[in-house]
């Protein structure tokens, strides 16, 4: 699994799983006889326990040992009240991430890798069992997956198959020390108590194999239903209206399965809904049963806006949930917005443009007044739903409106341009199938 990658970065805890992890990379490196500057050990010390800098040092000098270059990552600030481990969780993987780009990752393939195995993968299918979850959630960890929507980087767990015992034993026949994370017994947090709660259910036949099982294959299942979904969207002659907005035939989609509707319902939701939290599964269905129910209406939902008639289903950012601060740019910088799009002011043709004595634009919502203004340079027949717009990200000099890149698609082709020379708006890279 790890072969296709050019640089890898272990994370190592200290913990057997992690320790194991790093044992058996350096064993693989000595066989294959790969170069070990192809691989980095890093542990995250989050400042959590005095003693967890002693423990982030204990790994550094088995990794030296093993003729691994190591780095410590350390959380600094101040830590939540609540939500501590949702936050280190966080935390961790930022820093990595953070590690790995300043090793100089990117065009290369790189993954970050975890010591994740099957005890982990049954405790996460028995808590998102408790939850409700359906088939994405109860299909558990994937072996390979992007570390996040955008990211060049991976996350790979190689070692899923594999039970903690078999680890902790790779650490006894070696010699190899390892730690003990005393928050592991902690029953405040809910893995811990899931954890001993499976030891009991084992004793029932509901072993943590029998749980790891199910996820794998309802993880084949995902696969086949993901295939399945790939099919159903090529027949809803579906358009992202240059990111503005997305449409898609009525009847096609109400022809599909209801669990394939539920999918692409969410998955367009979490497409336009950019920053705001993700709606629900519970949530979702209940829409899609509306949308089957009522002939035409809308609603709102995950920070997106879901319009359906007798022909077309229409989805968009709701401008009402947009929580974007107006945005600062100079030529040459660039700006994530919204969680939708990335924004550049190129500075090679910044001075070609009449702004070349503007040091800095403003970029904020289009909002109704903005939509207004450029109401009259949009084509009648086939402008997007004016409310898709509001939302949209906008380039201004004091009171001046001077781009929205979004729309000039949709713009009259003898009015004056909405993507003037040297504003670029892309839409962030997605993992999703669409």
């Amino acid at each position: 699994m790890l072969a296709r990658f050019d640089r890898l970065v272990l994370a190592v805890s200290g913990g057997p799983d992690s320790m194991a992890l790093m044992a058996l990379a350096a064993a693989w490196c000595a066989r294959a006889a790969m170069p070990t500057a192809n691989i980095s050990v890093a542990t995250v010390d989050h400042g959590l326990r005095a003693e967890s800098r002693r423990e982030a040092e204990m790994v550094a000098e088995e990794a030296r040992r093993l003729r691994l270059p190591h780095a410590i990552l350390t959380w600094s600030g101040l830590k939540p009240q609540t939500g501590l481990p949702m936050a280190a969780r966080e935390a961790r993987y930022r820093l990595l991430e953070d590690h790995a780009a300043a090793l100089g990752v990117g065009a290369e393939r790189a993954a970050i890798v975890t010591a994740h195995h099957r005890d982990d993968q049954a405790e996460t299918f028995a808590m998102r069992l408790a939850r409700g979850a359906g088939i994405d959630g109860l299909s558990g960890m994937r072996n390979v997956r992007p570390l996040r929507d955008g990211s060049p980087i991976v996350l790979a767990r190689p070692l899923l198959a594999f039970p903690k015992a078999r680890l902790v034993a790779t650490l006894d026949a070696r010699g190899i020390p390892f730690l003990e994370d005393p928050t592991n017994g902690d029953h405040r947090y809910e893995r811990a108590r899931v954890r001993s709660r499976l030891k009991d259910l084992a004793a029932a036949g509901l072993s943590a194999h029998a749980f790891a099982t199910a996820a794998r294959r309802l993880n084949d299942a995902r696969d086949a239903l993901a295939y399945a979904e790939g099919f159903f969207v090529g027949s809803l002659s579906l358009s992202f209206g240059n990111e503005v907005f997305a449409c898609f035939d009525r009847r096609a989609f109400e022809n599909g399965p209801v669990f394939l509707r539920q999918k692409l319902i969410a998955r367009l939701i979490g497409r336009y809904g950019g920053a705001s939290p993700n709606a629900q599964l519970s949530e979702i269905e209940d829409l899609v049963a509306r949308m089957q129910r009522d002939g035409a209406s809308s609603a709102t939902l995950g920070g997106a806006q879901v319009s359906w008639g007798p022909r077309a289903i229409r989805v968009w950012r709701e401008a009402g949930r947009l929580k974007q601060a107006p945005v600062e740019l100079s030529p040459g910088a660039t700006h994530v917005w919204d969680r939708r799009f990335v924004l550049r002011w190129r500075a090679e043709m910044a001075t070609l443009s009449p702004l070349r004595e503007v040091s800095t634009v403003t970029v904020k919502p289009l909002g109704a007044k903005g939509y207004a203004a450029i109401l009259p340079r949009l084509a009648a027949g086939r402008r997007p739903p004016a409310r898709a717009a509001f939302a949209l990200p906008s380039f201004w000099t004091a009171e001046d409106l001077v781009a929205v890149p979004s729309l000039a698609p949709f713009a009259l082709g003898n009015a004056p341009p909405l993507d003037p020379l040297g504003f670029e708006l892309d839409p962030l890279p997605r993992s999703a199938a669409f």
